[in-house]
């Protein structure tokens, strides 16, 4: 038996430095290859038949998935026919579709090779002098090469809109709910907060809905909407139509929420290397708190965060303008309020590219009791490398604005410029019917420079004459003189400045960040500021860092604090946990020394936990909490507990998506808009590679969430964890979605048991090489050295069977043990017919 192991992986080996060999030939270059067949001449036997390999390694008649590429470029995964040719080898059938979906330049190539029958094949060395069609069998893919001139040359990255996938019929449904209990000084406050984000997806229509429900002890229940709109993309305009509730660009004048509709162009539908923003949230909570950001009135996120430094990184794009509030609700009863700058980074475009956007509808605003109409539109046009123009116009019943300025590249540094313009209507005031008019001057900076590691990543100063309106402070204006109430009392900016700006140090030194936002007004006493600053290094394995902030609005109300953290490694394997020192300082006085751990434990890491102790010198005194973390296959879990002296907190929540579809319902533990989809039956517990928790569940499918639209987007597939026996034709795809799409990927699967044949009662050996065919025609193994069959079939039993000597060799086999996932040894006699 140890002999015939060793015959079986002595001739296992021959055949895959065989096949190695011919699949190198093949993939280099479809050349005349000429083998010397003696050496795989077994005694007196017949010489093998090697033939069938003089151009490659050819695939068997019939459909193969593979993955084409183009001038050595991925262009799509297809389903390819290969037909029997000349020469004794097969031949890729290149279709008008497969030809029409690649980047060719069609004006240089006849008609007819796009308009033939479906089952058609274009003989394109025959079209194109100089083009190439090569298969490799080991890598499953398909090359066509043409000269340079044939090819539709696009930017690095171009993926064709042809390629653009809106996806399947769908319904998505994310969700984020949050449960929160505290109790301090007596007093209790109980919450439940639900964010969702919902839509159905039918060809290339969005609907989208997007909406918090919120519920306390003290003011009941209340849900509010954010938007509903109904959405498509315009593939030929770079861009997309949007009707409903949504929310103008925030490009070019602040962001503004709209009832009607938009169009709108996304440079996202442009390839990665020409492209060219909400922002990040940074605070510090004393306890375990709960954290909201409203923008506008609106409530757009809420979380709970552990004691110390948090970072809000997740929100969804709201546009360029719009100040976020942010609270924290802290467990003790007390609350932080700071603001978060939202503004417009600087205009330029590349030469060429533009952007544009057209908005009509009523403005929908809560702090108006009517709706006034609103339309507006923007563009922006790149004329040089270092010129763009931009201008734009914003209007309602008795409001008027225009705008116009220019970006310009210069080496020290990217400036724009602009004045708007603005006529307001007041109606009837105390004085009469009354009219202002005023300029809103605004110049912003941008530069990084790599020598001295200095980037500021914005600098900008706006000033407004008196006279100057902005739209929503006009309508709330005119609202406030109507209703009899003083128009004047709403604050009306006078200027304002900000500045984010990063400066490395020499190598070892670390590097510095500050932030600052100050702003005043013409008809208030007083002026809003915002400062932080901070220091950051690391040692070894060791990071530390410094942080300082100020803030003080027009009212009077100031917040100092001032932070000193640590952290380090508490071990040296790759998942040891991470501990934590950091000490806070507020303005009066208040100090607190907090220590901690955190880490992630677990299959694919995904139990995440922290602990955490704080002594303060106010009348909260000593203090701990925990937190965990864990994604489930179906959804993301949370939980936090905290208690101090005068007061305790618990929470806990669950995050996750569903999709609905033609198959059922299928759950992620992860949030997201635009999803693949992937269809695997009989490969349930395969993991989906880069995504921790997500594998095919028990009804072969698995949802794979942020894709990135416009762009080809592998999805890979892990075997592991499959059933024995279980086969994938293939474990990788790529798929370009619509921004908002659930696009499916299907991959072919079957369940195949190895088996290894020897083949008795011969006269002599099958000749070397030849097809193993199941009852169904399929090749499912081929002969090796000696008769040495391998071959992989589906059924449990059957009859395999192989051609010499123009005779039929049935080889009847019956499986004993399925569930090894080791092949099977036999030892056949051939029944020749």
């Amino acid at each position: 038996m140890q002999g015939f192991a060793l015959s079986g992986r002595m001739t296992l080996l021959s055949v895959s430095l065989f096949s190695t060999l011919y699949c190198n030939v093949q993939a280099e270059e479809p050349a005349e290859v000429s083998f010397d067949a003696s050496f795989l001449r077994l005694g007196n036997g017949a010489m093998p038949d090697l033939t069938r390999f003089t151009y490659g390694a050819s695939l068997a008649p019939g459909l193969h998935r593979l993955r084409v590429l183009f001038n050595h470029q991925p262009a799509v995964n297809q389903d390819i026919h290969f037909i029997a040719g000349n020469d004794n080898r097969t031949v890729p059938c290149l279709s008008p579709e497969l030809l029409k979906q690649l980047p060719l330049r069609h004006d240089r190539l006849p008609d007819s090779a796009f308009s033939g029958s479906a089952d058609a094949c274009a003989d394109l060395p025959a079209l194109i002098p100089g083009a190439a069609v090569t298969t490799d069998s080991n890598t499953q893919t398909l090359s066509i090469t043409v000269p340079q001139v044939y090819e539709n040359r696009n930017a690095r990255d171009t993926v064709p809109p042809a390629l653009w996938d809106s996806g399947v019929p769908a319904a998505i449904l994310g969700y984020n709910v949050n449960a929160y209990s505290s109790e301090s000084h007596g007093y209790n406050h109980n919450s439940l907060y639900t964010g969702i984000n919902g839509g159905i997806n039918i060809g290339s229509w969005y609907l989208r809905h997007n909406g918090t429900w919120s519920r306390n002890n003290h003011n009941g229940s209340h849900y509010q909407t954010q938007n509903t709109y109904l959405q498509r993309d315009i593939p030929a305009l770079k861009g997309r139509i949007s009707l409903g509730q949504v929310n103008t660009s925030g490009q070019l004048f602040d962001t503004l929420p709209l009832s009607g509709f938009r169009v709108e162009s996304d440079e996202r539908m442009e390839p990665l290397s020409r492209r060219g923003y909400a922002p990040e949230i940074r605070g510090i909570a004393r306890t375990s708190a709960r954290v909201t950001v409203r923008q506008n009135g609106s409530l757009i996120y809420e979380t709970t965060v552990s004691p110390g430094a948090f970072v809000i990184d997740d929100l969804y794009p709201t546009g360029y303008g719009g100040d976020l509030d942010v609270t924290i609700h802290e467990a003790d009863g007390s609350e932080q309020h700071f603001q978060v700058p939202y503004a417009s980074v600087t205009q330029l475009l590349r030469p060429g590219q533009s952007r544009y956007e057209l908005s009509i509808g009523e403005l929908n605003n809560r702090t108006l009791h009517s709706d006034p109409a609103l339309w507006q539109g923007t563009w922006q046009q790149g004329l040089t490398n270092w010129l763009t123009v931009y201008g734009g116009i914003q209007g309602s019943d008795r409001y008027r604005a225009g705008q116009g300025g220019a970006g310009v590249a210069t080496p020290l540094g990217a400036i724009s410029a602009d004045i708007t313009h603005a006529r307001t209507e007041l109606g009837n005031t105390w004085r009469g019917e009354e009219t202002r008019s005023g300029e809103s001057y605004r110049f912003s900076y941008s530069k990084n420079i790599s020598e001295t590691r200095s980037n500021f990543a914005l600098a900008a100063y706006r000033f407004s004459t008196r006279g100057y309106m902005d739209y929503l402070t006009a309508m709330q204006t005119r609202e406030a003189f109507a209703r009899g109430q003083d128009g004047n009392a709403i604050r009306r900016n006078k200027s304002r400045y900000t500045l984010t700006a990063t400066q490395g140090l020499p190598t070892g030194w670390g590097e510095f960040y500050l932030s600052s936002s100050v702003q005043n007004y013409w008809n208030a006493v007083g002026t809003d500021k915002q400062y932080q600053f901070g220091y950051t290094n690391s040692l070894n394995n060791i990071s530390y860092g410094v942080n300082a902030g100020r803030s003080r609005s027009a009212w009077g109300q100031a917040q100092d604090t001032i932070s000193v953290n640590l952290s380090f490694p508490l071990g040296t394997t790759r998942n040891a946990p991470t501990g934590q020192v950091s000490y806070d300082r507020t303005r009066h006085g208040g100090h607190s020394l907090r220590t901690g751990i955190s880490g992630s434990a677990g299959e694919e890491l995904r139990l995440s936990y922290g602990l955490s102790g704080t002594t303060s010198s106010d009348d909260t005194g000593s203090s701990a909490a925990a937190n965990v973390q864990y994604r489930a296959d179906i959804a993301s879990l949370n939980a936090s507990l905290s208690s101090g002296r005068h007061y305790h907190s618990v929470s806990g929540g669950i995050s996750g998506t569903v999709i609905g579809h033609g198959g059922g319902l299928t759950l992620s533990p992860y949030q997201g808009d635009t999803f693949a989809l992937v269809e695997a039956k009989g490969a349930e517990g395969a993991r989906v590679s880069g995504y921790s928790g997500i594998r095919i569940d028990g009804r072969g499918y698995a949802a794979v969430p942020y894709l990135s639209p416009y762009q080809f987007n592998d999805i890979r597939i892990d075997p592991q964890g499959t059933a024995s026996g279980v086969e994938l034709d293939n474990t990788s795809q790529k798929v370009a979605p619509l921004d908002g799409a659930v696009v499916k990927v299907s991959y072919h699967t079957r369940r195949g048991y190895p088996l290894l044949i020897t083949v008795t009662g011969t006269t002599r050996p099958l000749p070397f090489g030849s097809e193993v065919y199941d009852a169904a025609g399929q090749v499912v193994g081929y002969v090796g050295q000696g008769g040495l069959i391998f071959a992989r079939v589906e059924q449990v039993s059957g009859v395999l069977n192989v051609s010499t000597d123009g005779k039929q060799c049935l080889l009847p086999y019956a499986l004993a043990n399925t569930d090894s996932g080791v092949a099977e040894e036999f030892a056949l006699g051939c029944e020749y017919q």
